[in-house]
């Protein structure tokens, strides 16, 4: 009786098995596949319609990126407005999600418009954009230089 037992415990086993790798292969198969992220064609700051890098605290601004498929790409894009500390981690200031579906070779415009609280100096040097591509796990960061960051006064 107990080579009976263990031929049954070794059978539900390899069973339980089976169906695991089953339901792993089934979600595994059911994410989509992702190669490469969209490029930055452009990453710029405007008001008024106007492209600047300087700026006064409390002005509209908006942040633009373009966004152009390499390949296919669905999903989320975040776009960030992110303060520059000198001597600590960076901030998000402004963050906004977009569903994205774009084509090889398509272009996408993405807009967040915030305003500055804080003007730059030694401590907060200014605002940055940063792009995170979800659906890929992969971030495209703004040129650690002003401009193209931008800068604000009083």
């Amino acid at each position: 009786m107990s080579s009976r037992k263990s031929k049954g415990i070794s059978s539900m086993v390899i069973v339980l098995i089976l169906v695991g790798l089953f339901f792993v292969l089934l979600l595994l198969s059911a994410r989509p596949v992702h190669r490469s992220s969209p490029l930055v064609v452009e990453a710029k700051w405007f008001v008024d319609g106007l492209s600047v890098t300087q700026v006064a605290r409390g002005v509209v601004v908006k942040a633009r990126v373009t966004v152009e498929g390499v390949e296919e790409y669905v999903g989320s894009i975040v776009v960030k407005v992110r303060k520059d500390i000198a001597v600590w981690s960076d901030v998000d200031y402004e963050v906004s999600t977009f569903p994205v579906s774009i084509a090889g070779g398509e272009q996408k415009e993405l807009t967040v418009a915030f305003q500055p609280d804080q003007i730059s100096d030694n401590s907060m040097r200014g605002y940055f954009i940063q792009i995170d591509y979800q659906a890929i796990g992969t971030t495209w960061t703004m040129q650690n230089t002003y401009p193209p960051r931008l800068k604000t006064t009083d």
